[in-house]
């Protein structure tokens, strides 16, 4: 009776000890980061960019010198003006932001400049409309138009930077209300562009007519430098070069959470590395664009030769997405070796009927993704949109490449929806492991491989 007494408390404290142990180790594992496999990778059919940081005139302009004030309530708007003025009609150089909160209006970069924040700087960007007055040439969703001016512009541009240790405040709550108003204002941009209206007769920029700027935007400039420097509350899309070209984009953070506030939007733009960042965003986190419908068909210049590498998704719509606007057509991108950590989508390619264009040579690769709501994986050609478009020509999708990605958890695994008279063409995915609820679904696409692809189905979430 004793003995087993004895075997008995034994079993006992056995059986809590495993309960415990296996315990910690499920809570240990799901929180541990996750490990890149290590397999081969397949040579991508492109050549990388080769994109060296460039030089700039040892000549340094300091805003104090032009009667710029730091109390965060006088605005600063003339002095940095002039600072870049001066700066650039003597060559250019570095216009020098010290530390300090400094209120301005608009910032228009010219060719040859740096904007350098040192540490503990920060541009206040005012929250005032009439300051981003005149309009400016700009896109909006796709779509050529005139409004106000994005936070930091330039225009036909060329060797500019923005660098340093500071941070860029787009005060961007102030602009998150005209989402609700918006309405009109986009469907008199799409009535423009479907008529093939004159762009320099898509006035905007007033009131009633109240589309939210792009924070930073670089238009038909080449030979772009970000780096070092935190972006935070955009108005709406946050770093957006559109047709630009000779980007190098590393050691950035860009944090906002408001309404589609996508973090990175290159835009019908080409050369392009992104490396180091990091990014928490209210919309897709990095995304390639090119232009919607008849207006991006008119334009017709393509997103293309695009890397993004060694960066982390904190927060966002997709982790990195294609689209939807994309009627340019894009081409020639290599997304790696990055971390997802919580998504509505991981890894989207998104179009639908009528926009015309091309997406291929597409390799996303060493990718972990924590959580995914949705799809870890989706590749649609029928994605919804609020104004269907007139035209009636098919997006392609073709030679699209997924291989050594892990995604812990998400509602469906992969999804892939061509278009009946446009199926979409080799797609690969190779060392794939996700673990979903289902394993998603398949139509209209062909040449399809699938090598060691592992769906793990996880067990319904309980209702409390």
């Amino acid at each position: 009776m004793k003995i087993s007494l004895k075997n008995g408390s034994f079993l006992i404290i056995l059986l809590i000890s495993i309960i415990v142990i296996s315990f910690f180790f499920f809570t240990q594992k799901s929180h541990a980061p996750l490990e890149r496999k290590n397999v081969p990778t397949e040579d991508i059919s492109f050549d990388i960019p080769v994109l060296d940081p460039q030089t700039f005139p040892d000549r340094n302009c300091r805003i104090t010198d032009y009667g710029a004030l730091s109390d965060g309530k006088a605005s600063n708007t003339e002095a940095i003006k002039k600072a870049i003025t001066d700066c650039a009609k003597n060559g250019g150089g570095k216009v020098i932001i010290p530390a300090g909160t400094w209120l301005t209006g608009p910032i228009v970069l010219q060719s040859h400049i740096n904007l350098l924040l040192e540490k503990d700087a920060e541009i206040l960007f005012s929250t005032n409309p009439d300051e981003y007055l005149p309009v400016v040439l700009s896109r909006f969703e796709g779509m050529e138009f005139y409004n106000y001016s994005p936070l930091i512009y330039a225009l036909d541009a060329e060797n500019i930077a923005i660098t340093g240790e500071g941070v860029i405040n787009g005060n961007g709550e102030a602009w998150y209300p005209w989402k609700t108003k918006q309405g009109t204002a986009v469907l008199k941009l799409y009535d423009f562009t479907r008529t093939n209206a004159p762009v320099k007769q898509r006035i905007f920029g007033t009131p009633s007519d109240a589309l939210r700027p792009s924070f930073i935007q670089f238009v038909r400039s080449k030979n772009i430098l970000l780096e070092g420097v935190t972006f935070i509350h955009s108005p709406m899309w946050s770093i957006h070069p559109l047709y630009s070209e000779n980007i190098l984009m590393r050691n950035i953070k860009v944090d906002s959470d408001g309404p589609n506030t996508d973090g990175i939007v290159i835009d019908s733009s080409k050369n392009v590395i992104i490396e180091n960042v990091y990014v928490n965003s209210g919309d897709d986190a990095i995304v390639i664009k090119s232009g919607k419908d008849a207006d991006g068909l008119r334009v017709g210049k393509p997103s293309e030769n695009i890397v993004v590498r060694n960066s982390t998704i904190k927060n966002g719509h997709s982790g990195f997405a294609i689209g939807s606007e994309m009627s340019g057509s894009v081409r020639n991108v290599l997304f790696e070796d990055t971390s997802i950590d919580r998504t509505d989508f991981g890894l989207q390619i998104k179009s639908m009927r009528g926009r015309g264009g091309v997406v291929e040579n597409i390799w996303m690769r060493n990718i972990q993704i924590r959580r995914a709501s949705n799809q870890a994986i989706l590749v649609d050609m029928q994605y919804g949109t609020p104004i269907d478009p007139l035209s009636s020509l098919l997006p392609a999708f073709h030679t699209l490449h997924f291989q050594n990605i892990e995604c812990r958890r998400t509602d469906e695994a992969i999804i892939i929806r061509g278009l009946e008279n446009s199926p979409i063409q080799n797609i690969k995915f190779s060392n794939i492991t996700i673990g979903a609820k289902s394993e998603g679904q398949r139509e209209y696409a062909e040449n399809m491989a699938f090598e060691n692809v592992v769906i793990n189905i996880l067990p319904k979430e309980q209702k409390k």
